[in-house]
């Protein structure tokens, strides 16, 4: 198919926090898929709830290059985790593959995300991958004009030349 990069979510049950056994079983299954992902050239991106940190010891266990956080601006903030400093830190090891762009509820610059942060983060990383937007439709927004106005924020934030 092309791929990349395939994202593998965690959101049930919890997503993993505090769960020992999800995340043995998690470890086990990505061991266990790793080394065809890495044959194919292929990156297995996790998005979760999980803090970088937690993010990080699931990387270590699965042993594999193949293995990075796709990482979701919005989740990040609504746990309360400080997302410039989690960017960074991620980025500088080499562990982030894409990431979402996105406000849940908001258009994106006009909720709780402060982008240009974020975009001083990508800089210090020297990220120049894939963002896709997700999410960020106003309630009683619609899905085509409020993803055009998405685009045209994020192409301010992040030109094309730059």
């Amino acid at each position: 198919m092309g791929c990349r990069v395939i994202l593998l979510a965690f959101f049930h049950n919890n997503d993993l926090r505090n769960d020992k056994a999800g995340t043995d079983e998690t470890v086990r299954r990505l061991k266990e898929v790793a080394p065809k992902a890495e044959k194919a050239g292929v990156i297995l991106g996790i998005e979760s709830w999980l803090s970088a940190e937690d993010n990080m010891r699931i990387i270590d266990r699965a042993g594999s290059p193949a293995v990075q956080v796709y990482y979701d601006v919005a989740n990040s903030t609504e746990r309360g985790y400080d997302i410039a400093k989690e960017i960074r830190w991620l980025g500088k090891q080499g562990q982030i593959c894409e990431f979402h762009m996105k406000e849940n509820g908001s258009l994106l610059g006009q909720g709780r995300i402060d982008f240009k942060k974020v975009r001083a983060a990508l800089d210090d990383i020297g990220y120049r991958g894939p963002m896709q937007i997700e999410g960020a439709v106003p309630p009683g927004g619609k899905l085509i004009e409020s993803y055009i106005a998405n685009v045209k924020f994020l192409r301010e934030i992040f030109p094309v030349d730059a």
